[in-house]
């Protein structure tokens, strides 16, 4: 029986990833935070055999580390959803795998201050990151569609910044992204820039097959990765603000005629971008 289970999990796409989130700030305040966590990589296509397979993990109530449906981008299908966000952003119906590098409902709590779904044609090509960013306490969610050119050996692009996430982050920055295919390494690498270089975020991570053994392992060590990374989210925070940095209010609160929050999507390096209404 454990040989058929390991020669499933050989052949699934899905993976738990594991490693480290760093945050560095560097005006107008000095700040740094490097904190531990894992997210599973599912394949969408795979969801009913991992809720069969791994214990703890599936869709009902009383699972450990549930996945949500309404936790997640748009309604229905989540994989359909992802595919038509893209779409939406892009004008390119991918048709292939999606996978969702998320957070899950830990102990019936969830947050997630960004998914990733990494979104592939019909040929297996990696085509598209889908970046759904969420705010707190405004649980607001955006959407950022960025193009995975492979010619670029850095998978640099550019674009504005779009959506309020940090009080300590004005809205009139630039981004940077550098993302790397899923592999059995994630890397995913953001700068915020205005003039210089104000503050930057990487995420670091291994895989290892997504299993009973390895999934408990991390819940056993952290229960409720929500609360985590609640605590961590507000501590920070009020370290910059002991620390004195600028506090920038959400810009719906200082301009209410502003119109409603749009979706980003990064075709190239050379900064060209199209915004669509949010769903």
């Amino acid at each position: 029986m454990r040989k058929v289970l390991r020669d499933m999990e050989s052949r699934m796409n899905s993976r738990l990833f594991i490693g480290n989130v760093r945050h560095r700030r560097f005006t107008p305040v000095n700040h740094e935070l490097n904190y531990s966590l894992f997210m599973p990589a599912i394949d969408l296509d795979e969801l009913d055999a991992l809720e069969k397979k791994v214990w703890g993990f599936g869709s009902h109530w009383w699972h450990w580390a549930r996945f949500k449906r309404s936790d997640y981008i748009g309604e229905g299908c989540v994989k359909s959803a992802v595919q038509n966000k893209v779409e939406q952003l892009t004008g390119v119906r991918c048709t292939g795998k999606v996978i969702a590098v998320c957070h899950l409902r830990y102990l019936g709590l969830y947050f997630s201050p960004v998914n990733f779904y990494y979104v592939y044609s019909k040929e297996d090509e990696w085509k598209y990151l889908l970046a759904e960013v969420s705010n707190t306490p405004w649980n607001e969610r955006h959407y950022y569609a960025i193009a995975a050119d492979r010619e670029d050996e850095e998978f640099g692009w550019e674009q504005d910044k779009a959506f309020h996430v940090s009080p300590f982050n004005p809205i009139d920055q630039r981004y940077r992204w550098k993302i790397k295919p899923l592999t059995d390494k994630l890397n995913v690498h953001l700068e915020c820039h205005k003039g210089e270089k104000h503050f930057d975020a990487t995420m670091a991570m291994k895989g290892k097959p997504l299993s009973s053994q390895s999934l408990l392992k991390c819940l056993i060590v952290t229960p409720i990765q929500t609360v985590k990374v609640m605590v961590g989210i507000y501590w920070h925070a009020l370290k910059l603000w002991i620390k004195g940095a600028p506090f920038y209010s959400h810009p719906k609160f200082e301009n209410s005629d502003e119109a409603e929050s749009t979706d980003t999507v990064v075709d190239d390096k050379k900064n060209k971008h199209k915004e669509n209404s949010a769903c």
